[in-house]
């Protein structure tokens, strides 16, 4: 009589370790994956929060007494580092150098300009009128970008370095931060509007040379709405500035835009 001899089970057994085996090291590998996700969105997370607090910085050194010494280190409509505040570079705007879009539809001196200004950048004249509509609510405007419910974004474009809705003075333009396209919206040729923005570089014009007699003289046959132009134009600033900063942190940029008075910031948005 034969007998049975138990059956081998070491080839299930070593089946079975294998498997195992297998599934441990795809979860090792899933939790590895998970961890490095994990520490790259941590990663990148505090880059991205390291730029947009360099960013703010910039505009924080826009303020003050501190803003005034920036402004006179770094030329209005260039983009230059901030001293002492590494990875942050800073573009300022003074908002008396534009001409107040709140006032084109109650005010001559602007509604000269403005119009101008569009007819120079090739702006549907369409446009201008329903601006300066007396049913329009162009005066109540906060935000320059309010100007799109008029415009195209293309055209917007075109002139938002132009124009501002700030409390500047109104008729008055700053002779030593206009952009030469505002210059020439006041009925300035383009070549004696870049010649000022050259010249006021190094030689900033003062309320002298805005006389028949001063350096300007050559703009005194030059009027606005039956005005002499030097009834539209100043040497001081509103104190109402635009500043951009902007700050890189790894593959992180990050821009803010910031209206500036004295301590106060008006309005910021992250761009």
């Amino acid at each position: 009589m034969r007998l049975l001899h138990p059956k081998n089970n070491r080839g299930v057994a070593l089946l079975i370790v294998l498997l195992v085996t297998a599934l441990l090291i795809a979860l090792v590998f899933e939790f590895s994956y998970a961890t490095r996700i994990s520490l790259n969105s941590a990663a990148n997370f505090r880059d991205s929060q390291r730029a947009y607090f360099l960013a703010l910085s910039g505009i924080n050194a826009f303020r003050g007494s501190s803003g005034s010494t920036l402004r006179q280190y770094i030329p209005v409509g260039e983009w230059k580092p901030v001293p002492l505040i590494e990875g942050v570079t800073v573009m300022w705007e003074d908002e008396s150098g534009k001409i107040r879009v709140n006032d084109v539809k109650s005010y001559k001196g602007p509604q000269s300009m403005v119009a101008r200004l569009f007819e120079n950048k090739q702006i549907d004249a369409a446009v201008y009128r329903s601006m300066s509509d007396p049913q329009s609510k162009i005066n109540t405007l906060t935000l320059l970008t309010g100007l799109r419910q008029y415009m195209s974004a293309q055209d917007f474009d075109k002139v938002r370095n132009s124009l501002t809705v700030s409390p500047v003075t109104r008729d008055k333009i700053n002779i030593n931060t206009a952009s030469s396209d505002v210059l020439q919206s006041m009925r300035i040729s383009a070549d004696l509007a870049e010649m000022i923005v050259k010249e006021r570089l190094n030689n900033p014009y003062t309320a002298a040379d805005l006389t028949t007699t001063g350096r300007l003289a050559m703009l005194s046959g030059t009027s606005i709405e039956n005005l002499n132009i030097f009834s539209y134009l100043t040497d001081k600033s509103s104190g109402y500035y635009k500043v951009y900063a902007s700050a890189m942190v790894g593959d992180y940029n990050k821009t803010i835009e910031a209206i500036v008075n004295g301590s106060t910031v008006y309005y910021w948005k992250e761009l």
